[in-house]
């Protein structure tokens, strides 16, 4: 599921998200000086709504963004009245109480949600578009404590690591074209897990569920993180520290 696939069903079936508010969409992606809006609707009560689509753990730097597009509107329209609304699949509460103390609107959309709605209408996800075509190359078996796979006569092993999105942004972390390598934590199985190996990343949560299928690229050893993985750390104190 993409940023855009979010923003496509809000826009497309807003009465879904938000009942009773009978938004008319306006579009999408609309220029604002250098910046395009995820999002443009109207109200009943000719409000103009602002609305900014985030997958995964809303980010602080997002309340700038969606002000600037207020900003940007209100020069364009000084009579407007703009509300703005943040969406995004995990609202940290501390952030949803402040942003809504400020006057911005916070909706969390979580992924069963998203996935019901979608279901309804027979939307297709852009991602699941693209890979139509592919076809499965394996056959699971549970045992023991992994899953064996079977992979050209040659048995693999699979192992399931969990990520805690209330430590880690996940989400973000694993949809960056940036980030080709995640260094992740081993604290068990550490002379059985080998470089070839599956690995099934389980996110932890309300919104639990394995959310990407990768490749061990090596054993078990100590490093650190890249700049590019280590700023989705949702704590300081779990950045620049390196880990077996």
């Amino acid at each position: 599921m993409l940023e855009k696939d979010i923003e496509n069903l809000i826009a497309q079936h807003p009465n879904d998200f938000f009942p009773n508010a009978n938004f008319i969409l306006q579009g999408q992606q609309v220029k604002l000086g250098s910046c395009y809006a995820d999002i443009l609707f109207i109200d009943k009560y000719e409000r103009k709504i602002i609305i900014e689509v985030k997958r995964g753990i809303l980010s602080r730097d997002a309340a700038g963004q969606v002000m600037e597009y207020y900003g940007l509107l209100k020069e364009k329209d000084p009579d407007a009245i703009i509300e703005l609304i943040l969406c995004a699949n995990t609202i940290p509460h501390e952030r949803k109480h402040f942003l809504e103390n400020v006057g911005i609107e916070c909706k969390e959309l979580g992924l069963s949600l998203i996935q019901q709605v979608a279901t309804k209408y027979n939307y297709k996800f852009l991602d699941d578009l693209r890979k139509q075509d592919d076809k499965p190359q394996s056959v699971m078996s549970q045992k023991n404590s992994a899953i064996d796979f079977q992979i050209d006569d040659a048995l693999v092993n699979v192992w399931v690591f969990q990520a805690n999105p209330n430590r880690f942004d996940i989400f973000n972390a694993l949809s960056d074209p940036e980030v080709q390598r995640h260094c992740w934590q081993v604290n068990q199985n550490i002379n059985k897990i080998k470089k070839g190996d599956i690995a099934l990343i389980w996110m932890s949560g309300k919104e639990a569920g394995i959310y990407a299928v990768a490749e061990i690229a090596s054993d078990p050893s100590i490093m650190g993180e890249p700049p590019t993985e280590e700023k989705y750390w949702l704590s300081n104190e779990d950045k620049g520290v390196e880990r077996l």
